[in-house]
């Protein structure tokens, strides 16, 4: 799999400078990372799903949870792509904690282990994206 690090530094627009810009993780694709402040808020969902296509993502779509909303470990077989939309959410991933908040990218690498929980007040909002391989 291409550095999916690198191919989204061109297709979504930064707003934050780049000492804002966090990346935990390698550059091969199979370690999670995060950017913060990665996308404009007001990005068009069908301008993130456009783009999405280019790098081989499928079904993109809104996804939420209520507030106390969890799920204990478990994988997905598929790559994730998640762009924060509204609240905040807790993913633990191969034992790494990542909170993703709006404008943040965050990148889940098939087969990891991961476990979630809602940290907002109410409802959380994300855009995500699947890649087969």
């Amino acid at each position: 799999m291409k550095n999916p690090i690198s191919l989204l530094a061109f297709i979504f627009p930064v707003v934050g400078s780049l000492s804002q810009t966090l990346v935990a993780g390698s550059q091969d694709g199979t370690e999670p990372y995060i950017v913060k402040d990665k996308i404009e808020l007001a990005l068009n969902t069908d301008e993130i799903r456009k783009q999405s296509l280019v790098l081989g993502y499928r079904n993109c779509e809104i996804e939420y949870r209520d507030k106390g909303w969890r799920k204990g470990e478990h994988t997905h077989p598929k790559y994730y792509l998640f762009f924060g939309k509204m609240g905040k959410m807790e993913f633990i991933i191969k034992g790494q904690r990542f909170v993703l908040e709006p404008g943040d990218e965050l990148y889940y690498p098939r087969s990891a282990l991961m476990a979630a929980k809602n940290l907002h007040d109410g409802r959380s909002e994300w855009f995500i994206c699947i890649k087969d391989n």
